[in-house]
C-alpha cells in the first residue's frame, strides 16, 4: 500500500511539473506562510500618505507591461496592490498586472508556467524550490546582471538563501526561523515558561501533566508538514549540527540510528498526549491557526516559522508569545533553520527583465514602498526596510522577538537537503510510522535506502 501511495504522489508531481523537475513536489507548508501581516493596509496607507503626494516621474521609455505573481493572505494582497498602484503612478510607462492567490497550488502553477514559457516576469518564490527549478533549466535570472541592489540584504541572507551555482537568483524578502507561538493564558494556566529552553524530555513531561489535568487540552498540535519540515529536520540538526545531506558529496549527514531516534520522538509526542492526535490535526493541514482547539484556548502552542507570526496573533484573543523550540541535551545546534525562505525571482526568459528588476528594487529598497508593504511578507531582510519601519513605529515587536529567539546557534538547510523528492519520501514514512504500519527502525531504514537511491541519481546529473 505504501509503495502505491508513493508512486501515485510521484506521478502526480511529475505531471504537474511537466517533466522539468528531477524531484517530486510534496505538499509543502508555506515557510514564510501567510504571515507577517499584522500591520493593516489602512495603517500602511496612512503612514505613506505624505509620500503619495509626490508628483509622478516623467515617463521614461516605451510602454511596458509586467506580470507579477505572488501568494499570500488578504492583507498581503491589499498592500501589494497598493504598492503597484503607487509605482505605476510614478512610472507611467509601466503597467503591472498582479497575479495573486493562496499558497495551495502556487508551486505547481509556477512550475507549469516556467516549463511552458508562460511564466510571469517577476514572481514570489521559495528558497526550497530554487534548486529543483534552476537545476532543470536556467529559468531564473542572474540578479547581479540587473539593476537591483542586493547590498542592503542583512546577515549573509543572500549567500544562505538566494544563490544557485554562484548566481544570485532569489532576492530574499524576509528572514527568520522557527519558534513556538504560545497562548499566554494557556501558558499561565499550566505553568508553561515561555522564557525557558525546554529539552524534548521536559516538553513531553509537561505534555503528560497537561493531559492528566485535562484530557481535552494539549500542549501543542502539528500538521504533517510541520512534523516533516520542522520537527524531524530540527531534531536531526540538533543531533548532527547541520543539514540532512552534504552539499558537496551528496552523502547523508545522519545515520539510520539517528533517524530512528527522530521518528521515535514523533511517536513519543503522540503517545504522551503532548501533541493533539494526528487524525484530529489533519483537518487543519496548512491552516493551523483555524484549529478550533487552538482558537478556543485548548492548545498551548503552535510550532511554525517566524513569518507566520501575525496570523497566529490574529486567531486568538490571548497574547501570543514566541518561545524557543525544544532542544536535545548536548545539541550541536538549536535545530532552527534560520534563513530567507521567501523571496522574489525574475523570469530569465522575460523580455522585460530590466523593468522587472527596477520594480523589484523599488519594493525592497525604497522607503515609500516599504511603508506600504510593511511586514506583510514577514520580518524584513533589508536594512532599508528595518530602518524605515523602525523610524515610523511600524515594526511588529512580537515578530521581531520571534526572529531574535530563532537566530542563535541556528543553521541553514542547503539546497540538496530541500529536494522535493526527499521531502515526499520522508513525509510518507512519517505518516506510516504514526499509523503503526511500520516501526521507527523500519522507517529509518527505508529513508536511508530511498534517500541513497535518489541522491545517487542526483549526483550523475
Amino acid at each position: 500500500m505504501r509503495n502505491m501511495r508513493k508512486a501515485a504522489a510521484l506521478v502526480t508531481a511529475i505531471c504537474l511539473a511537466s517533466g522539468i523537475l528531477t524531484g517530486c513536489q510534496g505538499g509543502k507548508t508555506e515557510p514564510a506562510a501567510t504571515g507577517g501581516e499584522q500591520t493593516t493596509a489602512a495603517q500602511a496607507t496612512e503612514a505613506a500618505s505624505s509620500e503619495e503626494s509626490k508628483q509622478p516621474e516623467e515617463a521614461g521609455g516605451d510602454q511596458v507591461t509586467l506580470r507579477f505573481a505572488w501568494w499570500g493572505g488578504d492583507s498581503r494582497h491589499e498592500a501589494t496592490l497598493k504598492a503597484i498602484e503607487v509605482y505605476e503612478a510614478k512610472n507611467p510607462n509601466v503597467k503591472i498586472e498582479g497575479e495573486y492567490q493562496g499558497y495551495d497550488g502556487y508551486y505547481e502553477k509556477m512550475v507549469t508556467t516556467l516549463s511552458s514559457g508562460t511564466a510571469p516576469d517577476l514572481f514570489q518564490f521559495h528558497r526550497d524550490w530554487v534548486a529543483d527549478v534552476q537545476g532543470a533549466k536556467h529559468y531564473l535570472a542572474d540578479l547581479s546582471k540587473l539593476p537591483v541592489d542586493t547590498s542592503t540584504l542583512t546577515g549573509g541572507v543572500l549567500d544562505k538563501s538566494g544563490m544557485y551555482n554562484g548566481e544570485p537568483v532569489l532576492f530574499p524578502c524576509s528572514v527568520g526561523g522557527q519558534v513556538i507561538y504560545a497562548n499566554s493564558e494557556f501558558a499561565e494556566k499550566y505553568n508553561l515558561d515561555t522564557s525557558k529552553s525546554y529539552t524534548w524530555t521536559e516538553f513531553i513531561e509537561l505534555g503528560k501533566q497537561i493531559q492528566a489535568a485535562n484530557p481535552e487540552d494539549y500542549l501543542m498540535t502539528a500538521d504533517i508538514d510541520v512534523l516533516n519540515r520542522l520537527i524531524i529536520v530540527s531534531y536531526i540538526a540538533q543531533l548532527t549540527g547541520g543539514s540532512l545531506v552534504d552539499a558537496e558529496t551528496y552523502e547523508l549527514n545522519f545515520t539510520e540510528e539517528q533517524m530512528t531516534e527522530a521518528l521515535q520522538n514523533i511517536l513519543n509526542l503522540y503517545s504522551s498526549g503532548t501533541l493533539e492526535p494526528f487524525g484530529e490535526s489533519a483537518v487543519f493541514v496548512g491552516q493551523m491557526e483555524q484549529n478550533t482547539k487552538w482558537v478556543n484556548g485548548k492548545i498551548g502552542g503552535l510550532l511554525d516559522i517566524t513569518g507566520a507570526c501575525s496570523k497566529y496573533q490574529a486567531s486568538v484573543s490571548a497574547e501570543v508569545i514566541p518561545m524557543q523550540i525544544p532542544i536535545l541535551e548536548n545539541a550541536k545546534s538549536s535545530g532552527v533553520d534560520y534563513s530567507g525562505n521567501m523571496g522574489f525571482c525574475i523570469n530569465d526568459n522575460s523580455a522585460n527583465k530590466e523593468e522587472a528588476a527596477k520594480f523589484l528594487d523599488w519594493i525592497e529598497n525604497d522607503p515609500e514602498a516599504i511603508l506600504i508593504l510593511t511586514d506583510t511578507r514577514g520580518f524584513p531582510s533589508t536594512t532599508s526596510a528595518i530602518n524605515a519601519l523602525s523610524e515610523n513605529n511600524l515594526m511588529n515587536e512580537t515578530l521581531k522577538k520571534a526572529v531574535e529567539i530563532a537566530e542563535p546557534n541556528s543553521f541553514s538547510i542547503n539546497a540538496v537537503s530541500s529536494n522535493t523528492e526527499l521531502e515526499t519520501i520522508r513525509k510518507d514514512i512519517i505518516q506510516e510510522v504514526i499509523y503503526g504500519d511500520i516501526t521507527p527502525e523500519e522507517g529509518a531504514k527505508e529513508i536511508v535506502e530511498q534517500y541513497t537511491e535518489v541522491l545517487d541519481g542526483l549526483k550523475t546529473k
